[in-house]
């Protein structure tokens, strides 16, 4: 996956290993040069993890094709909810869960 955008940096988790693991494999972010936790990055900011609730509001813009996501996300046993939405300029957007039942919201080119 090529993800781009997220539009909130602080990811809510109730097992930080857990999520910091999904988000590093699923979404194929690098570790940043954190010292203190555990950090990915993702367009030059740090992503962190910290102890909280779930949130449906995440985004994550990705450069990825439709086709090519759904292959992706079918190989790392994560399943769409709902139904996929169509979006201006070409694009669609994916629903999914992530470990910690954030739910978030990919968005592809069609």
């Amino acid at each position: 996956m090529k993800p781009r955008k997220l539009n909130i940096k602080i990811i809510p988790a109730t097992d930080i290993n857990r999520a910091y693991r999904f988000w590093r494999d699923v979404f194929d972010l690098p570790q940043s040069g954190h010292e203190n936790g555990r950090h990915l990055m993702l367009d030059g900011d740090d992503i962190t993890f910290v102890t909280g609730k779930p949130i449906d509001t995440l985004e994550i813009l990705v450069r990825d094709h439709q086709e090519d996501l759904l292959k992706h996300l079918r190989n790392n046993f994560i399943t769409i909810i709902g139904v996929p939405e169509e979006r201006f300029g070409n694009k669609i957007a994916f629903p999914i869960n992530d470990s910690e039942g954030n739910t978030i919201t990919l968005e592809a080119n069609k």
